[in-house]
């Protein structure tokens, strides 16, 4: 792999990683979901240009709608509604780490549903990721508030429905373009979002205080828009194998970041448990080793 598409996969993980105390910022000024929703949808807005540009046409075909109505809701309603309310409750770091347990979940659900081989050095790596995360979460914190054990809860429901997700987009948009798909979901999940906030958060908030539109800027246009086309142009050049173990550097970056810029506490448990969480990733990644499963974990990183 090229140096220059090293750093440019390194920039993309240090953008994401910074996303969460981004976000632990935004909540301040919005209710969860609501900040949530409106990130989405201005995410979705910014990519849509590249999607018309990239394909030739204004829209997905009709018969994409549901499909992507159903990816929208796991990957963006109800897993960006699940990181966005749990992150109100929990510190950003920690939310970085739990939530990126989803490739442990996707290569289990993988397994039962769709019937990919697991390799002992997944099993491996499976067993090694969990592990981290009991630490991260320390189960047997007697100090341990009713609100943070929701809220991680929460992200860990989040996590398994974004490897649900990433499951179903595997078996749903082999052929589609990976960029278009993620447009349309998160413009879909994004509206049914905003709906549910409404709802659920007495009424259709925004806020125009200056830390709240500059996270959501950064989120919408650094985050969604830039962090995927990069991602998504290099991922096409290379192997997975050769990509995808980089994105274990994001909840690295979110925790040092959060530790940085909010202050959080850099707990021994936390380290460890983030040393394992990667370790773990690394092995599930190291245990793909055929063809064909190589070629469907290109498509599954390029939807992420």
């Amino acid at each position: 792999m090229k140096a220059k598409d090293i750093y440019l996969l390194i920039l993309v993980t240090f953008i994401w990683g910074l996303s969460y105390p981004a976000m632990k910022i935004g909540t301040n000024y919005l209710p969860p979901l609501a900040f949530g929703a409106w990130r989405f949808f201005l995410g979705a807005l910014c990519l849509y240009p590249l999607v018309v540009k990239r394909q030739g046409r204004f829209w997905h075909e009709r018969r994409d709608f549901w499909p992507l109505m159903l990816l929208g809701l796991l990957q963006t309603t109800i897993m960006g509604g699940a990181l966005h309310f749990g992150i109100s409750l929990v510190k950003s770091g920690i939310t970085s780490v739990v939530l990126y347990s989803y490739p442990f979940f996707f290569t289990f659900l993988a397994y039962l549903l769709l019937k990919e081989s697991l390799t002992w050095k997944q099993t491996a790596g499976l067993i090694t990721g969990f592990a981290g995360l009991i630490l991260v979460v320390d189960p047997w914190q007697v100090h341990l508030a009713r609100t943070e054990f929701l809220g991680i809860m929460v992200l860990l429901g989040g996590s398994i429905v974004w490897g649900l997700a990433t499951v179903y987009l595997k078996a749903a948009f082999k052929k589609h373009d990976k960029l278009a798909v993620t447009t349309y979901q998160m413009f879909y999940g994004s509206v049914a979002l905003l709906l549910i906030s409404a709802l659920a958060e007495n009424g259709l908030h925004f806020s125009w205080a200056l830390p709240s539109i500059g996270t959501m800027f950064y989120l919408a246009v650094l985050t969604s828009a830039l962090g995927f086309a990069i991602l998504l142009t290099i991922q096409a050049r290379y192997p997975a194998s050769q990509t995808s173990v980089y994105l274990f550097l994001v909840p690295v970056f979110g925790v040092l970041s959060s530790t940085l810029f909010l202050g959080e506490r850099l707990t021994l448990n936390l380290i460890l448990g983030l040393a394992l969480v990667a370790l773990g990733i690394i092995t599930v990644n190291l245990g793909v080793s055929s063809p064909a499963v190589e070629k469907y974990e290109s498509r599954l990183w390029k939807a992420n």
